[in-house]
């Protein structure tokens, strides 16, 4: 039941104690598995900030950063992967801001403990995956990544109409998001040892 955004400060602190919990009870429960077979948490950064936007870019940077670094720490004690979940379009730059922080600062580590969701109905799905298998490389590290397909399809298409704005940052159709989560796919598959790739879809078809 966590993963709702934080509206205040207090908000965000009460689902920081929880991660923090649910790590430790996955942790528990998972001991000596490792990262890959062992369970895992997800994490949604909105639920750590109250104002989770690129235009707080600076705050987030000094409030939201040493949390998430905090999460991920005591995720590689419990050799469990911790993954940030994936959130509107708008959001997307801040949370590539962050996981870049979190590798300058040398947080990825050895071990396979930091997972990311990629949307494949966002049109910039593959840009995403490149810039994360580039950071692997760059930071000789393994990061999980997780496929998804999409759950904000309806307000990101009113958002974007409502805005008067000349495109849309997801696919218009879902047949659109069905090739292009196979097209992510095959990236996925061929990146090699700097990635694992995961898989979400309740599409038979896509299986």
């Amino acid at each position: 039941m966590l993963g709702e955004a934080a509206l205040t400060a207090h908000d965000a602190q009460r689902y920081f104690l929880a991660y923090r919990h649910a790590i430790d009870a996955v942790g528990s429960a998972y001991r000596g598995w490792g990262a890959v077979a062992g369970g895992s948490v997800s994490v949604k950064l909105s639920a750590l900030h109250p104002r989770y936007g690129y235009t707080q870019h600076g705050r987030v940077m000094r409030e939201l950063l040493p949390r998430l670094q905090e999460l991920l720490r005591l995720a590689q004690r419990h050799r469990i992967a911790l993954v940030l979940d994936a959130e509107e379009s708008e959001r997307l730059e801040l949370s590539l801001d962050l996981i870049e922080a979190v590798a300058a600062a040398g947080g990825l580590g050895t071990e396979l403990t930091l997972g990311v969701a990629v949307q494949a109905y966002q049109k910039r799905a593959p840009a995403v995956i490149g810039q994360l298998l580039q950071l692997a490389q760059r930071h000789r590290a393994c990061i999980m990544v997780r496929l998804v397909k999409g759950a904000y399809w309806d307000a990101e298409i009113k958002w974007t109409q409502m805005d008067g704005l000349s495109g849309y940052p997801v696919y218009s159709r879902k047949a659109y998001t069905d090739v292009a989560f196979l097209a992510c796919a095959r990236v996925l598959l061929a990146a090699g040892a700097r990635v694992l790739p995961q898989f979400a879809t309740h599409n038979a078809q896509t299986v």
